[in-house]
């Protein structure tokens, strides 16, 4: 289950490393073309559910230069948020709670959901899960715009509750430079108000109507978090050429 608290992400890393998954984060050069992705986004249409399993990261996806000992493993629904909602007490914070369990707002149409890991290496530890997600028209652009309010507003931190009522609450948000990908993108973090004051990382980057939303973290380092950027670049560009298709 999925919490408000970067904890409880520490918690399914450590569960998908303990399934095996062994993934790691190269260096990539390649800059998008915003202009490129801005074309394939606006004359995109809501991806099924079909389509965004295609555009999932698969391991045949992770060949070539800086991906060199990658692996992808597939996740339900279920396994990603266990069927509850986080909640942030404070309205205004509500947002980045709901990114991480089932109380979407706007909801998507559909979405998929996809694991990584590294186990060694430079990367060791490093872990984390991605959701595509297909929305209706302009709710893709009412979240991100909602997320960037929710940054600017509960950079000091927010009360909030995980999926069985618990407290999970969140001592710092902070806004991060977002890659230069799709249609808009943004990046934040989040530390967990416990004693270890744990990091998880955040990418969300809108590709017309889809978003793809990247967490972060390092089981070894945990407040060194970060979305590893190479699988950003691979992923974003995957779902490029689902719209385009």
């Amino acid at each position: 289950m999925m919490t408000s608290g970067a904890r409880s992400v520490l918690t399914a890393a450590a569960v998908l490393a303990a399934l095996g998954l062994v993934t790691g984060c190269g260096g990539s050069d390649r800059k998008p073309d915003r202009k490129v992705a801005q074309r394939d986004g606006a004359a995109a249409e809501p991806l099924s559910a079909s389509a965004l399993e295609r555009a999932a990261l698969a391991r045949a996806d992770l060949k070539g230069a800086g991906l060199k000992g990658y692996e992808i493993g597939k996740m339900t629904e279920r396994e990603f948020n266990g069927g509850k909602e986080a909640k942030a007490l404070k309205p205004g914070c509500r947002p980045l709670a709901a990114l991480m369990g089932t109380g979407f707002d706007p909801a998507p149409r559909n979405s998929v959901y996809r694991s990584y890991a590294a186990a060694s290496g430079r990367d060791a530890g490093v872990s984390g899960i991605i959701r595509l997600s297909s929305y209706g028209p302009g709710d893709a652009e009412k979240t991100v715009k909602d997320l960037r309010k929710a940054i600017s507003a509960c950079g000091g931190g927010f009360a909030a509750t995980d999926g069985s009522g618990k407290r999970a609450d969140v001592a710092e948000v902070t806004s991060l430079d977002a890659p230069a990908a799709g249609d808009e993108a943004l990046a934040y973090s989040m530390v967990d108000d416990g004693k270890d004051k744990a990091v998880i990382a955040f990418t969300v980057v809108r590709t017309g109507p889809q978003l793809t939303v990247m967490f972060g973290v390092n089981l070894t380092k945990p407040t060194q978090s970060a979305v590893p950027k190479t699988v950003v670049e691979r992923q974003v560009r995957k779902v490029e050429a689902a719209n385009r298709s």
